[in-house]
């Protein structure tokens, strides 16, 4: 069985306490701080499945894209332009 790779350049997703489905990138170490700095959760997620949408209506912290760009496009992310 193939494993799936979770994190990316020392950082990993998390989920936001606050709100259902909001997502953040946190360094990995931690499940309890973003790097946008709101208090966050464990998920696992795969950081390559970064800014998919389903039918949860996902949302992604701008913020902790901005800060994680670098690792983001390690993991295949096609980080959009703003």
């Amino acid at each position: 069985m193939k494993s799936i790779e979770l994190t990316s350049e020392g950082l990993h997703i998390t989920e936001g306490v606050s709100g259902v489905y909001f997502y953040h990138l946190s360094e990995v170490g931690t499940n309890a701080l973003s790097l946008c700095g709101a208090r966050t959760m464990n998920t696992q997620i795969p950081v390559a499945s970064w800014d998919v949408r389903g039918h949860l209506n996902e949302k992604w912290c701008v913020k902790c894209a901005t800060q994680g760009a670098e690792a983001l496009r390690s993991a295949g992310v096609e980080i959009a332009a703003n």
